[in-house]
Formats: structure tokens, sequence, C-alpha cells
């Protein structure tokens, strides 16, 4: 492994890592602190004070799944760079000669890279968007309940 990840996307490996690992403790402890609250008041509360449990723990849950979506994106192009810094390396070990067999592994080796790259650009693409769009689904269910639930407030 050590091979494959040489110098610098060895050490944004580690970076990205160790920043990932404190967002999500930093996430789980937000959510640790919401439940908190609402169980010591006991949820209790009309209105106002059961909308701000509701929102707050929803909320923290949102972040726990979008730090988790992050770091999957982060890594996912880690591996990339990593994989574009392997192919150049193996690339340009291979000093031009008219040699056809080599020059057909080349052109090869090219088009994986190109078609590796896309496809781990949109699979970024799409865990972003559904991590997004998904987390956020449940706040915006919940707060529109609230809205029809009182129609009185709809402006606050």
């Amino acid at each position: 492994m050590d091979r494959i990840l040489c110098g610098k996307s060895w050490e944004n490996y580690w970076q990205s890592v160790r920043h990932t690992h404190q967002r999500w403790l930093s996430a789980q402890q937000d959510m640790f602190r919401t439940w908190t609250a609402a169980w010591h008041s006991g949820m209790a509360g009309e209105g106002e004070a059961m909308n701000r449990h509701l929102d707050g723990g929803l909320t923290a849950g949102m972040a726990l799944v979008q730090a988790q979506a992050d770091a999957q994106r982060d890594l996912m192009l880690l591996a990339e760079k990593a994989l574009a810094e392997f192919h150049a390396r193996m690339l340009s070990s291979w000093q031009p000669a008219d040699h056809p067999p080599l020059d057909a592994v080349r052109a090869a080796m090219r088009v994986g890279q190109v078609s590796s790259t896309a496809v781990s650009r949109m699979s970024r693409q799409v865990g972003h968007f559904a991590a997004t769009n998904l987390s956020q689904a449940t706040l915006n269910a919940t707060r529109q309940m609230q809205r029809a639930l009182h129609p009185s407030r709809r402006g606050k």
C-alpha cells in the first residue's frame, strides 16, 4: 500500500482521516448534547419548546449524516488522486520508444485513467447530492408537518 500511495498522496490520506475523524466526533458530540438536553427536559413542552426539540434532534442527525457523506467523498477524492499519481509514475517510468506493444499499454492506461476519474467524479457528485437531500428530507417533512398542525404560525 505504501508503494501505491507515495509522497503527497499518503500525507493527504492521513490528514483527511484525522480531519474526518474530528468532524465525525464533533457531530456525535452535538447529537449527544441535543439528546441529553431533550432527555433532561423530559421532552415536555408545547408548541415552540417541542419544535425546538424536534428541530435540534433532526438538525444534529442531519449533521451526522452529512459528516459521514463528506468523509466518503473526501476519501474517494484521495483515492482518485492516488490513482492518478500512480498512473503518472507508471507512464513516466516507461521511456518513450518505438515499441508498438508498449504504446498500446500506454494508451490503455491513459484511457483507464480518464474513465476512472470520470466515474469517480460522478460517484462523488451523486453521493453528495443524495446525502444532502436525504439528510434534509426528514427535517423538511417535520417542518411541513408543524406548519400543517399550526397554520396560524406560518410566518415563523
